[in-house]
């Protein structure tokens, strides 16, 4: 069963992985992530895990495509650290919702706005348990296309509205989000 909502097969892959992970429809624990498993997916694939220290989560895993958007490294850096407040406090509430629910978070549209770019894509993140069995951590897959927009003060148009929102651990919407970034 794919995630319903994807148009990207790498974002339908990933949920398939994931959700085999799952038994008795709860949230798979880290133990059983196995990067190999989805060796081809690693370059759009992150991972937070929430610090009680920080009071963040904080990055453990970000594959060469995320690093990329970035363009500086994100292992070992927490929300805080690498966002501005208002972004990182929008991401910390989300992460914390999607722990806290369960459930997942769907975007498509325009991604990495917050980072002064334009591109179009999908990200889908979805909850893991960690050695406890708490579900403290947040993995990822975020595909990305940059645009080539000759001017870029101006968006261009978008073939279609942006689109975020908190579904179940299945796919389906739960509640609107109304920034995708």
């Amino acid at each position: 069963m794919s995630f319903p909502l994807c148009r990207d097969s790498r974002i339908a892959q990933f949920y398939d992985y994931w959700n085999g992970l799952r038994t008795c429809g709860g949230i798979p624990g880290l133990a059983a992530f196995d990067p190999i498993e989805i060796a081809p997916l690693l370059p759009c694939i992150w991972k937070m895990h929430w610090d009680e220290e920080a009071q963040d989560f904080v990055y453990g895993l970000a594959g060469e495509e995320i690093l990329t958007a970035f363009a500086t490294p994100l292992r070992h850096r927490s929300l805080g650290e690498i966002y501005d407040h208002d972004v990182s406090e929008t991401l910390r509430n989300r992460y914390q919702a999607i722990c806290r629910t369960p459930g997942a978070f769907y975007a498509r549209g325009q991604i990495y706005r917050h980072l002064g770019r334009y591109g179009t894509g999908e990200r889908l993140v979805l909850p893991l348990t960690d050695g406890q069995g708490r579900p403290r951590i947040v993995i990822g897959c975020t595909v990305y296309r940059t645009s080539q927009w000759p001017n870029p003060a101006l968006r261009p148009p978008s073939p279609e509205p942006d689109l975020a929102l908190f579904t179940t651990l299945d796919g389906a919407p739960l509640e609107r989000v109304r920034a995708a970034g």
